[in-house]
C-alpha cells in the first residue's frame, strides 16, 4: 500500500512537548517506508535546517510548517499573568493551537517565518494575533487542539459552525480539518469520539478532513517520556492518576494508520472502505506541500546584502572592499610595508574566489555603526587572524605582527561561511540590534538562537 505521511510532527525542538531528534524522526519514516514527513514544531521553525539535511539523507521529502497559539477573531487584551501566592509561575495553555504548513515553495516559506516573528512579538508567550492570521502559501490544519476541535469535543457543531466561518472566509480551500485518535476514552483530543466527529463535521461543512498521529516521538514505549516533558512544561509533579500520555503518539506506519482510519471512519457511521478515501486526501494534501530545501530554503547557499547597502555603490562587492583595504593600510601606517601588501592581495584572492566580498563589507559596517553609537565592540576567535578584518577596522590586532594565520579563519580549501564574532556591551545590546535592523531593514535581519543540550545527570537535575 502506498506510504503515509505525517502532517503533525514536532522534535525535540519543541521545547518540553517533543521527545525525539530530528534526525530520529528522518530515520524512522524512511525505515518505515514513507515518502514524505512534515515538521512542525511548536511556536518554532529552528529544527528546520537539520530536519531537512536528515531527510535529505535518509531519502523522505521533507514538509515544513508550525505548530502555533492563535488568538480569537475578536481577542480580549490580555490579563496580568497570575502567579501562585507562595511565588512559582502559572503556565497558562488555554490558548487554541493550529497547525500551518508551507506548500508553496519560498512563498510558503516567507509566511511560515511571518508568521512566527508575529506570534513572539505579541508578548512573553507565542501567541499569533488573528490579524496575523493570514498566507497564501499556506496549507492549515484545524486539530483537536483549535477552537473548532474544543467546540466539537464539546458537543457543540453549532457553535464550531461558528468558529470555522472567519478560518474558511481567510484560508478558503487550504482548510484542513485534522482527526487525531491515540486510543482516549471520551470525548477529548485523542479520542475516538473526537476523531469521528471531525471526519463527519468535515462532511458536512464541505472541508476536506485528514488523518494525523500528532506525532510527539518517534518510537512506541516513549509515552513515559512524554510526562516527563509535560511536568516539566506545566511545572506540576506527576500525578499517576491523571490523564497520562496514551503511549499512542509515535510515528506510525501506513498499516498503523490504515487500521486508525477504518476505526475512525466506522465511528463516523461510514463505510469501512471509507478509510482510504481519508488517507488519499492526507496524501494529497502532503503532495500539495512542495518547498524544496536548496531551492527555496536556500539551505547550502549564503544570502548577502545588496552592494550598495553596504557601501560599494555601483561596484562590485569586491573591487569595493579592495578599495576599503588599500585605505586601511595608508590609515594604519603599513604602506612601505611589502609583506603587508602580499598578505593582504593574498587574503582578498581567497575571500575573492568565494565570493564573501559583501560579507566583510557587511561586518565592517555593523562594525562602524556600533562604534559611532559610542558602544565598545571587539572581534575575538579566528576572525582576528585576518589582516582584512584588521584593515576594516573589524579587529584591533595586527595579525602579522603576532604570527596570526588566516588559513584557521578562511582558505580556498574551506568552502563554509567564516565566523566573525563580534562582542559588544551587553547592557547596549537591544540598541545594536535597532540599528542593524534600521540600517538593513527587517526583510534581511533575523536573530538566532542557540540550542544547549546536557547529559542525563543534568537532566534529572532540572
Amino acid at each position: 500500500m502506498p506510504g503515509f505521511a505525517h502532517l503533525h510532527t514536532v522534535s525535540g525542538f519543541s521545547l518540553r512537548y517533543g521527545a525525539s531528534h530530528p534526525e530520529r524522526l528522518a530515520e524512522r519514516a524512511s525505515e518505515r517506508g514513507m515518502d514524505a514527513l512534515a515538521l512542525t514544531d511548536r511556536d518554532t521553525l529552528a529544527g528546520t535546517v537539520r530536519f531537512a539535511k536528515a531527510c535529505a539523507g535518509s531519502g523522505v521529502r521533507p514538509l515544513f510548517g508550525v505548530n502555533l497559539a492563535v488568538a480569537a477573531e475578536e481577542a480580549a487584551p490580555r490579563e496580568r499573568r497570575r502567579t501562585p501566592v507562595r511565588g512559582g509561575a502559572f503556565v497558562d495553555e488555554s490558548a487554541p493551537r493550529v497547525t500551518f504548513l508551507a506548500r508553496d515553495g519560498a512563498r510558503g516559506w516567507a509566511d511560515l517565518c511571518r508568521l512566527v516573528t508575529a506570534a513572539h512579538a505579541a508578548g512573553p508567550t507565542p501567541l499569533l494575533p488573528w490579524a496575523g492570521n493570514h498566507g497564501d502559501g499556506l496549507l492549515v490544519l484545524l486539530g483537536p487542539g483549535s477552537d473548532v476541535g474544543r467546540a466539537l469535543a464539546a458537543g457543540r457543531p453549532d457553535r464550531a459552525a461558528r468558529l470555522l466561518a472567519p478560518w474558511r472566509e481567510v484560508h478558503g480551500d487550504a482548510l484542513r480539518l485534522e482527526a487525531v485518535w491515540h486510543g482516549r476514552t471520551g470525548t477529548g483530543p485523542g479520542s475516538l469520539r473526537l476523531a469521528a466527529r471531525t471526519v463527519g463535521f468535515a462532511a458536512e461543512q464541505g472541508v476536506r478532513p485528514v488523518l494525523s498521529n500528532a506525532v510527539r516521538y518517534a518510537d512506541p514505549g516513549q509515552g513515559p517520556v512524554a510526562d516527563v516533558l509535560d511536568a516539566a512544561r506545566r511545572l506540576v509533579p506527576i500525578d499517576p492518576r491523571a490523564e497520562l500520555d496514551s503511549g499512542e503518539a509515535w510515528l506510525k506506519d501506513a498499516q498503523a494508520m490504515l487500521q486508525v482510519a477504518e476505526r475512525v471512519v466506522e465511528a463516523a457511521g461510514y463505510r469501512r472502505d471509507t478509510a482510504h478515501r481519508l488517507l488519499e486526501q492526507t496524501r494529497a494534501t502532503a503532495a500539495e506541500c512542495r518547498v524544496d530545501p536548496e531551492g527555496d530554503l536556500g539551505i547550502g547557499t549564503v544570502h548577502f546584502p545588496e552592494p550598495h547597502l553596504v557601501g560599494a555603490g555601483r561596484r562590485t562587492a569586491q573591487r569595493a572592499l579592495a578599495s576599503r583595504a588599500a585605505a586601511g593600510m595608508l590609515r594604519l601606517g603599513y604602506g612601505d610595508r611589502r609583506a603587508y601588501w602580499e598578505r593582504m592581495h593574498q587574503e582578498l584572492d581567497i575571500i575573492g574566489h568565494h565570493g564573501f566580498g559583501s560579507y566583510f563589507l557587511t561586518v565592517a559596517q555593523v562594525v562602524d555603526d556600533v562604534r559611532e553609537m559610542g558602544i565598545r565592540v571587539a572581534a575575538r576567535g579566528s576572525g582576528a587572524g585576518s589582516l582584512v578584518n584588521h584593515l576594516l577596522g573589524i579587529a584591533h590586532a595586527d595579525p602579522v605582527e603576532h604570527g596570526l594565520l588566516m588559513e584557521r579563519f578562511l582558505s580556498k580549501e574551506r568552502v563554509v561561511l567564516p565566523d566573525i564574532d563580534i562582542d559588544v556591551e551587553s547592557a547596549r545590546r537591544l540598541e545594536v540590534y535597532r540599528a542593524i535592523i534600521d540600517r538593513f531593514g527587517t526583510e534581511r535581519v533575523a536573530t538566532v538562537s542557540m540550542p544547549e543540550t546536557y547529559r542525563v545527570r543534568h537532566a534529572i537535575r532540572d
